[in-house]
């Protein structure tokens, strides 16, 4: 993987551990459900709080913090440290230094935190095996902050495990990285919103997710005599609500805003709090005002129909997987698998979505 870019830069990257992609949401293979992580950098205490660090994530909050010492160009500002994976945003700024890489960083950073993992196992019991491996876990850190844990300055390119460690067996009791990483560039400021909202609500859909697996399954081609038999359709969430025979779908014109929708908006509020279903895409602003509306009020049931298919690794925002958890939203893909999640057609797509949405309530109505 390269980048060329130029002045300051957003990349949102995820490191995990061996074995854990599964459990992860963006390495996620398969439909089925979300395994709970296992606690090796931390664990999860409750939805407001963040993850309690164990030694293995000090050590990796030390490096993310450390970074910038070793690349100048480079610093992580938001990050979580999950159970047994890393999200961190890291900025870069192209004019110190256009030949970096943000993968390259990734595994100096892996290299350095299973060094420093090896020095603190390697410790002989005593006494004072704490006092000594936080010493020798402190001079490591420095060490790599001060960038003389490295190979040749020369070589750019990707290292495998032990780089910082040298010869030898590996303890199996050790925690590996998995050498794959996640890396995402931010390519506007509501991109760059959504991965910092992304970062500091990952705990909570994490255990959302342990505690409802179920409700994050994506349902894969689903029949239902409201929906439309010659398409497909995929969905996550309470699936329930297709049968409910008060589905009203709701499409609010982006020629007015959300103010000038405000008395149809109270209305579908009303109608929703007694039991009245609102299928929409909630994409103009008057839509996106109901859906907030509609998640501010515990007694609102809805179905949001998305214009692009739902894939196998299908992972909701984290305001949806907060609704989905609740059981109260169905997520609605009528799209085949093939079709590109781009810009490229999008108000087609939302369109052809809006007018499927139409017809599926219009069923519901003469069924019920």
């Amino acid at each position: 993987m390269k980048f060329h870019h130029a002045g300051r830069q957003f990349f949102f990257v995820t490191i995990a551990l061996e074995g854990s992609w599964r459990g992860c949401a963006l390495g996620k293979d398969g439909d089925s459900a979300p395994e709970p992580p296992r606690g090796v950098l931390s664990r999860l205490i409750d939805e407001r709080t963040r993850p309690a660090l164990l030694p293995c994530g000090e050590t990796v909050k030390g490096l993310l913090l450390a970074l910038h010492g070793v690349f100048p160009c480079a610093t992580v500002s938001d990050f979580v440290i999950m159970p047994d994976h890393v999200h961190f945003l890291l900025i870069v700024d192209y004019a110190q230094d256009p030949g970096f890489s943000p993968l390259w960083a990734a595994h100096r950073l892996m290299d350095a935190a299973e060094m420093l993992w090896e020095r603190t196992e390697a410790l002989p019991p005593n006494p004072q095996n704490a006092t000594v491996a936080a010493l020798a876990e402190a001079v490591a850190l420095a060490q790599f902050q001060q960038g003389r844990l490295t190979i040749a300055n020369t070589e750019r390119g990707v290292v495998g495990p032990g780089s910082f460690g040298g010869p030898g067996a590996k303890s199996p009791s050790i925690p590996r990285w998995d050498r794959h990483c996640y890396i995402e560039l931010s390519l506007d400021a509501r991109q760059l919103k959504a991965i910092r909202r992304y970062i500091r609500l990952n705990p909570a859909r994490a255990l959302w997710k342990a505690k409802h697996p179920d409700r994050f399954v994506r349902l894969a081609g689903i029949r239902h005599p409201v929906l439309d038999p010659s398409r497909r359709w995929d969905a996550m969430g309470n699936a329930t609500l297709l049968a409910s025979p008060f589905l009203r779908h709701v499409r609010l014109t982006l020629r007015k805003t959300a103010e000038e929708h405000a008395t149809e908006i109270d209305r579908i509020m009303a109608d929703a709090v007694n039991g009245v279903v609102p299928v929409s895409g909630f994409i103009s602003p008057g839509e996106k005002e109901l859906l907030r509306r509609l998640k501010a009020e515990p007694r609102a049931r809805f179905i949001k129909t998305v214009p692009f298919a739902l894939p196998p690794r299908y992972d909701p925002s984290a305001e949806d997987s907060r609704e989905l958890a609740a059981d109260r939203l169905l997520i609605l893909s009528g799209f085949p698998q093939d079709t590109p999640d781009t810009r490229d057609n999008l108000r087609a797509r939302c369109n052809l979505m809006n007018d499927l949405a139409a017809a599926m309530c219009e069923r519901a109505q003469t069924l019920g």
